[in-house]
């Protein structure tokens, strides 16, 4: 559940109990989510790690395609997809390490809004919703990294022989 005290939200009080004002003006503080923050500086470099691993794969698959010839392609069309297939992973590798690296500066703009506008709550209530969303996303995240581990080795392992030589080498020469 989200509320605004669960956002770091709070208003600056003093010893009778009422909000401090400066000239008309609350002061508020808005505090960094410390559950958010650390989940997402686990999975941050994790997602990193993964994409940079993905990438070598690409490249050392795409290295192992032999030059174009007519016939006997089956092999490299194996090795086109496998390329396909991690290449997608580490394109959406790429798109979540960037949404964990938005997140800082989407609740900074509101903090904004939270700050300049104490009395709208909405804002308030956005701010808690953008570390929910941030929360779960991480969570997500988590779970996506193993699947995609686990569908980066069936694919590499079930297809080793073709992606390390996709022509077989007994060709009959029918001249």
């Amino acid at each position: 559940k989200c509320t605004s005290s669960s956002s770091g939200i709070n208003a600056e009080y003093g010893e009778n109990g009422n909000e401090v004002s400066d000239h008309k003006r609350t002061i508020i503080r808005v505090k960094h989510n410390a559950v958010v923050d650390e989940m997402i500086s686990i999975i941050h470099p994790e997602i990193r790690e993964a994409s940079e691993y993905f990438g070598k794969i690409k490249m050392w698959i795409q290295l192992q395609i032999p030059k174009i010839e007519d016939g006997n392609n089956f092999g490299v069309s194996i090795q086109e997809d496998t390329i396909s297939e991690v290449g997608g992973y580490f394109e959406y590798l790429r798109n979540a390490f960037d949404e964990c690296a938005r997140y800082h500066g989407n609740r900074g703009k509101v903090a904004t809004k939270v700050m300049k506008y104490p009395e709208v709550e909405d804002y308030a209530q956005y701010m808690c919703e953008i570390d929910c969303k941030q929360f779960q996303l991480a969570r997500i995240l988590t779970n996506e990294l193993k699947m995609i581990y686990s569908c980066v080795y069936d694919i590499l392992n079930k297809n080793s022989e073709k992606i390390k030589q996709p022509r077989s080498q007994t060709s009959i020469n029918l001249y």
